[in-house]
């Protein structure tokens, strides 16, 4: 066969699977000619373009195995002119999408009995006016141009026409506009076009177009004659092009792009994309989609910062781990809403802590199916995402509540406390860098209480190995929520039954417990809030050494009450989730994507990040508690069930908060363990609660 017919770019299609031909001639030591083909599908190629070790052609996918050679007497699928593909979809009774015959024209039988047929009159005649047709969809129909056969060269008048020798050309072009002149949304994606020039030409007949598909097309000449230029002012008609997989580098996308006025919506995945170099020549583009590229950092990006419209960014599917190179400069996006970075390779949430830099608008963030969130639950993954940035309303299609912000934040600033408190002076303004909104969210709910963890015998008077070194200083209150206790209780005085307590410090006598145990104060006066009750407190240094069962008998002594009926709650201070399940309501709470489809694969998935059955922030808290209840300490998210009056008041109660967040406390329960296991801390605060039962 001749060469002519299997030109280089040639785009053929072998049992309804599309390829390139990017070799003619003879392979390695083989008889005959062989054509050599680089798939659109890479995966059922064998090589890229070898032999034997021989590099035979070049591919444009960057893929290892997108390359096969086949012979040139395979038979492969016949061409379609556009308007042959549009009557065989649209109007042919008598042909089906694939070119076998349709069954549309025979009776229907069953069991032998032939059933009248209801409607079908009525769909042909629909389908037939072609004259009305909108929305056209043409993919995947082998249609190789305005004309069934591909024309390699051609001329074109000074009218816009083509010469007189391609008449039969020029009749098909004419007839597009008497056919289907109204057609608004066309898709002739996974074609066999080849030429540029042929789009145009069909778009200059279609007066109402605004959205066109080329997707999965391999163009083998993009230019632009001279004698075309008239007829490019079509193209401002068109507001949505997609050019998804089409392989073409950057730089041609902004040369063909130039002539679309008044594009605003403009869709270029999965083509291999690692940075972009120049700017897009337009004004009025709001939504780009760069989704299942290969960038690795969010500064590649920065010609599109030129964009002064652009509000959506999808940028899913990508291998994006940092802001920028180390060459290059963090772009500011000053104008984007929207941005899409699901299923990426963002390790940490320092990342997230510095999107409103670049970011300072944003208001809707999709961010799921990244590496920082593998290790954490579904909710707190959630909060310490939105209390991070802002400008956020959305998350992940999730609406913000108020109330969820203000939890997410109280609970993100605790623990930064924890982080600046486990973390050494001289490194407090490095733990700070990593969270660049700690200054205003102190600002807004005050700075969290920050307890440093000294080194032993450094800038504290103590010295290590001495008794000191070994104590912790006990803050015990009684419940204010829990009336006097009862007479049952209370412990009789007596000198001979006093325990003997291993302390190192005096404390004077409580007052008597048949005084009430709460004394209310007045509501303050620039504000009308009502105080927190004042609670009869004592402190008491006690040895790390000591068993829960040991604490509860010094406790009883300092109180007067029976030690049997004492309940110690510890109260670390940081937040937990209320322990609510999340019901089937909620399945979509981390990222809730019902019915929407952004790869247009017809598939409307739902991304959730976190295990199944995970429902707190301390996920594995509840399993804790099973393992340590038989070890001296119960670890719980105890909420009372009270309002919440915020954040806690000055003292370090530890107001509940209304919600789903609540302070977390231990219940020290009865066991073999030391105090000093759970509480690392020279400091501790212990919830004093009786109880009339022992068990």
């Amino acid at each position: 066969m001749s060469s002519s017919l299997f030109y280089p770019g040639r785009r053929l299609s072998y049992a309804g699977v599309l390829c390139t031909v990017r070799y003619f001639g003879p392979v390695g030591n083989t008889l005959g000619e062989w054509v050599g083909i680089e798939w659109d599908d890479s995966s059922r190629g064998r090589h890229a373009g070898e032999h034997d070790g021989q590099k035979i052609f070049d591919c444009l996918s960057s893929q290892p195995t997108p390359a096969s050679f086949v012979r040139p007497v395979r038979p492969f699928d016949q061409p379609l002119s556009f308007l042959e593909a549009l009557h065989q979809k649209y109007a042919d009774d008598s042909v089906t999408h694939d070119g076998h015959e349709s069954m549309l024209g025979e009776p229907i039988k069953i069991s032998g009995k032939t059933v009248e047929e209801v409607g079908f009159d009525k769909i042909r005649d629909l389908l037939a006016t072609l004259h009305e047709l909108r929305i056209v969809l043409l993919d995947g129909l082998c249609i190789a141009g305005i004309g069934a056969q591909p024309w390699p060269e051609f001329d074109g008048d000074e009218d816009g026409g083509l010469t007189p020798h391609h008449d039969s050309y020029n009749d098909q072009h004419q007839d597009i506009w008497t056919t289907c002149p109204n057609i608004v949304e066309l898709d002739l994606s996974r074609n066999l076009l080849e030429r540029w020039i042929d789009l145009i030409l069909i778009c200059q007949k279609l007066p109402h177009l605004q959205s066109l598909k080329l997707n999965g097309n391999r163009f083998r000449d993009l230019s632009v004659y001279d004698w075309s230029v008239d007829i490019l002012e079509c193209l401002e008609r068109i507001t949505e092009l997609s050019l998804d997989d089409n392989l073409m580098s950057w730089d041609q996308v902004v040369t063909l792009t130039a002539p679309f006025g008044n594009l605003t919506a403009l869709s270029l995945s999965s083509n291999a994309y690692t940075s972009l170099t120049i700017p897009l020549p337009t004004t009025v583009l709001t939504t780009l989609n760069l989704s299942s590229n290969n960038f690795t950092h969010l500064s590649a990006l920065a010609p599109l910062t030129s964009l002064p419209a652009l509000t959506v960014l999808s940028l899913r599917s990508n291998q994006i781990s940092t802001l920028t190179s180390s060459t290059e400069t963090v772009p500011v996006f000053s104008t984007l809403l929207i941005l899409d970075l699901s299923i990426n390779s963002i390790p940490t949430f320092g990342f997230i802590s510095h999107l409103p830099f670049l970011f300072p608008v944003l208001i809707s963030l999709r961010v799921s199916q990244n590496p920082v969130f593998d290790a954490l639950a579904q909710e707190e993954s959630y909060i310490l995402t939105l209390a991070r940035i802002a400008t956020l309303q959305i998350l992940n299609y999730s609406k913000i509540a108020p109330e969820e912000r203000l939890n997410a934040e109280l609970y993100y600033l605790s623990r930064i406390g924890k982080d600046i408190s486990a973390a050494p002076a001289e490194a407090e303004q490095d733990t700070l860098a990593e969270h660049p909104r700690y200054a205003e969210l102190c600002s807004e709910h005050g700075p969290p209480d920050i307890v440093r963890a000294a080194a032993v015998g450094e800038n504290t008077g103590v010295k290590e190995g001495t008794l000191a070194a070994r104590l912790i200083h006990f803050t015990f209150y009684l419940s204010p929520s829990q009336p006097a206790p009862p007479a049952s209780i209370i412990m009789k005085s007596s000198s001979s039954s006093s325990p003997s307590l291993p302390t190192v410090s005096t404390v004077s006598s409580p007052p008597p417990l048949t005084d009430p145990a709460i004394t209310a104060l007045p509501s303050a006066p620039e504000t009308g809030e009502r105080r927190r009750p004042q609670t009869q407190t004592l402190t008491h240094k006690v040895p790390r050494t000591v068993t829960p069962y040991r604490l509860k008998s010094i406790v009883g002594k300092l109180f007067g009450l029976k030690p049997m009926h004492l309940r110690l709650v510890w109260e670390t201070g940081e937040w937990d989730p209320s322990g609510e399940t999340l019901g089937p309501e909620d399945a979509g709470y981390w990222d809730v994507e019902a019915d929407v489809d952004d790869d247009g694969d017809g598939d409307a998935d739902a991304d959730v990040d976190a295990e199944p059955g995970r429902s707190s922030v301390g996920g594995n808290d509840h399993e804790q508690q099973g393992r340590d209840e038989g070890n001296g300490v119960g670890v719980r998210s105890m909420g009372r069930g009270e309002e919440g009056e915020g954040k806690g008041d000055g003292d370090g109660n530890g107001g509940k908060h209304e919600g789903r967040w609540v302070r977390r406390e231990v219940e020290l329960l009865d066991g073999t363990r030391e105090v000093g296991f759970w509480i690392e801390g020279r400091e501790a605060r212990v919830r004093v609660e009786w109880r009339e039962n022992t068990w």
